[in-house]
């Protein structure tokens, strides 16, 4: 058997190995290059079909080089990809592209009148980065573009399409072959080998790992192994780092815990886990720092204020060490900060808090209500975290009730207030506040000193505490969250600081306490009162609905009236009705007490009835207002028969029907006077319908002898006679046949 051995050539002449049984050339399995996308975009805007087109540089063009005349030895017949990337040259001569090729190619772009030429050199520029790189890079570059091309042609991938994109005939056929055999299409897989490179080498060491997951986990290409080996040798270091920092905080070591953390943190920022290790750290030492055996806090605490609904956190600049990655006066670097909230004890839910760059403070306008919350202040330099970061004690929102307003009502006060929607709870303490005076028996100062505090019920949006004696008093009032999130707290309320609010309640009239009807006259109702133990009592009329007895009417047009005295004769117009108050009045306080409605409904206008058909009868008038309902009465063969009927359902029918016989009937209709006032009565309507004649007897239906003839009685509205012939007659008799 012929063995195939590196660097012989195959003779396929002489019987040796067949070329077909050649292994596959190894293809790329990344770019391996930071920015490849933009620079593949740019590449096609230019109208290049890959970066080999770049890289051959413009056309010579004639009259400009002493060779542009001399006659080629071989025909340009493509580049050679396979081992290298190689240009042809003069005769028999191939020029690999390296890092002098490269600067030649970028002069000569330059210097081009080609219009692409200035974009061109600068994307030349970035090859001789990636060559100094890679010696390799760029033909890792072009055969990767290459590949893809290939990969996504409709036809699939063959010798003659990598001909056509410029690639050597020796080298098309196992490329094509190659390519068919392994090379990624469209989709995650290459999608990851292009974008991985944007990632890492960097800090998002969890995002270059989940690209890397898509990537082969055992590569051919040594390019991409040595990647994955740098990549997965950095994810183990730094989980080391967390090991040794959670063991560090086990054993009460905080500052070398966080140290280790710190260390994490900044060879993965987006590693979540280590961030909120850190901020746990933090937050432990921050505790430490705060407690009662701790000495004075120093310059790099966070002083945090509550504000109703916000939070104000406030800091000193870091002192930072210098940054021993870069050199001279540079090494501090300006410091920048990052602020985030974490509910206590969760820093795993840790959340970023909007800020203007350069303020050495923030507020917190999305502070959850009712959760104890921490605050964390990292120091940045270019963007990396440079310190450890400065954390709060725990923090609790809880606002108060807000737009307080105390009101004088009668025999009390009452309070007002706008509480935010998440408040589950409200209580009030009231406190009536001694005198400002000398001190008490103990030396004490007693001004404003609450005494005798007593609970008061409360809502969401206020009280009225009644009855209360004239002074001033104070009242403390909280609002209650509900913190079931958090673990302890046993769905309990925690509630509000509290705010003081003084409150003066003063006296008020006494209200009315009887109103009595003397006398109804014809169209005239007296109507007086008893007066009210303090104030000056008078009669009014009332618009609109009755007020409750004791009620606020300070500053309506009734109850600043002039005063009333003795009996008050109301006279209410036809089809009205008229609500008469009492109103007791002291200062520019008024109260209101009972009332008496007084109405006189109008007559029954327009009665007419007329029957409809045997036992019913129809009624029309006009509604006597503003009465609410009617008695329609009927007398008829010594018998009274009533209905009462409302306004709604007459308006709504327009008529009503009442049952009757044919015998003579006398019909009356009255307002209903309504039970809660004193009403003027008026003279009921009244009609009358006459006698209807019973129809005569049917023959018997068995008579031969009978005949039934039409039938044209139906008077039955005016009471007459029947008329026409007979409604039956006997038929002649015929003699026998």
């Amino acid at each position: 058997m012929e063995r195939w051995r590196p660097g012989a050539r195959a003779d396929v002449a002489s019987g040796g190995t067949d070329v077909r049984r050649l292994p596959l050339p190894v293809l790329p399995q990344f770019p391996g290059m930071r920015g490849f996308a933009e620079l593949d975009s740019v590449i096609g805007r230019l109208g290049f079909r890959h970066a080999a087109d770049l890289l051959r540089g413009p056309a010579v063009e004639a009259g400009t080089s002493v060779f542009a005349t001399l006659p080629k030895a071989t025909e340009d017949d493509g580049f050679r990809i396979l081992d290298g990337l190689w240009f042809p040259a003069r005769g028999r001569a191939w020029t690999r592209v390296d890092l002098r090729h490269i600067q030649e190619t970028a002069e000569r772009w330059r210097t081009s009148t080609d219009p692409r030429g200035g974009t061109a050199a600068a994307l030349m520029d970035t090859m001789e980065t990636v060559v100094r790189d890679d010696p390799m890079g760029p033909r890792r570059i072009v055969l990767w573009q290459v590949c893809r091309e290939l990969k996504d042609r409709a036809g699939g991938p063959t010798a003659e399409a990598a001909e056509a994109l410029g690639v050597h005939g020796a080298d098309a056929a196992p490329l094509a072959a190659a390519v068919a055999a392994g090379f990624p299409g469209r989709g995650p897989v290459r999608e990851a080998a292009e974008s991985v490179n944007e990632v890492w080498p960097g800090e998002r060491l969890r995002e270059a790992l989940r690209i890397a997951c898509l990537l082969p986990s055992h590569p051919t290409d040594h390019v991409l192994a040595n990647f994955l080996t740098r990549l997965n040798d950095r994810a183990a270091a730094v989980d080391r780092l967390m090991e040794e920092a959670g063991r560090l905080g086990q054993l009460g070591e905080l500052r070398a815990a966080t140290v280790s953390w710190l260390a994490a943190v900044r060879r993965a920022t987006d590693d979540d886990r280590a961030l909120a290790g850190l901020l746990g750290a933090a937050a432990l030492l921050a505790d430490e720092r705060h407690s009662p055996a701790a000495p004075s806090p120093v310059d790099s605490t966070v002083r945090v204020s509550v504000e109703r609904r916000a939070v104000t956190l406030r800091w000193t600049a870091a002192r930072l060490p210098r940054d021993p990655a870069r050199t001279g006066k540079g090494r501090g670097g300006p410091v920048s900060y990052r602020v985030l909230r974490f509910p206590d004890g969760a820093p795993e839910q840790a959340a970023e808090v909007p800020y203007t760059d350069g303020s050495l403070s923030v507020l917190d306008l999305d502070a959850p209500i009712g959760r104890r919350v921490r605050y964390a202040v990292l120091p940045l330099r270019r963007g990396r975290l440079a310190g450890v970061p400065r954390v709060t004690g725990a923090v609790l929102l809880v606002p108060d009730v807000a737009e307080v307003r105390a009101v004088p009502v009668p025999d009390g006060v009452r309070l007002e207030w706008r509480a935010h929607p998440a408040a589950r709870g409200f209580r009030a303490v009231r406190s009536t506040a001694r005198r400002a005076g000398g001190p008490d028996r103990a030396g004490q100062p007693v001004d404003g000193v609450p005494v005798d505090g007593l609970p008061v019920p409360a809502g969401r949006k206020g009280f009225v505490d009644r009855p209360l004696l004239p002074g001033t008093y104070l009242y403390e009032i909280s609002c209650g969250y509900p913190v079931a999130d958090l673990p302890g707290d046993d769905g309990e309320l925690v509630w509000s600081p509290g705010v003081r609010v003084a409150a003066t309640s003063v006296e008020w009239p006494s209200p009315v306490e009887e109103v009595t009807v003397r006398s109804l006259e014809g169209g005239t109702v007296t109507i007086d009162w008893r007066p009210p133990a303090r104030g000056n009592g008078r009669l009014v009329e009332w618009p609109g609905l009755p007020m409750g007895s004791g009620e606020d009417v300070s500053g309506t047009a009734a109850a600043r009236s002039a005063p009333g005295e003795g009996p008050v004769s109301v006279v209410p117009e036809a089809r009205s009705r008229v609500r008469m108050t009492a109103v007791s009045v002291l200062g520019d306080r008024a109260v209101a007490g009972p009332s008496v409605l007084v109405e006189r409904p109008g007559a029954v206008e327009d009665l007419t009835a007329r029957r409809l058909a045997p036992g019913t009868a129809e009624l029309r008038f006009r509604w006597p207002e503003p009465a609410v309902l009617v008695l329609v009465a009927w007398e008829q063969e010594g018998r009274r028969r009533e209905m009462r009927v409302a306004r709604s359902r007459y308006l709504a029918e327009g008529r009503v029907e009442i049952p009757l016989t044919g015998r003579p009937c006398r019909v009356e209709v009255s307002a209903v006077p309504r039970p809660d006032a004193v009403s003027i009565p008026a003279v009921p309507a009244t009609t009358s319908l006459p006698h209807v004649p019973e129809p005569p007897p049917q023959p018997p239906r068995s008579s031969r002898a009978l005949a039934l003839l039409t039938f044209p009685w139906t008077p039955w509205g005016n009471g007459g006679a029947p008329r026409g012939r007979p409604w039956w007659r006997r038929r002649p008799h015929r003699s026998g046949s």
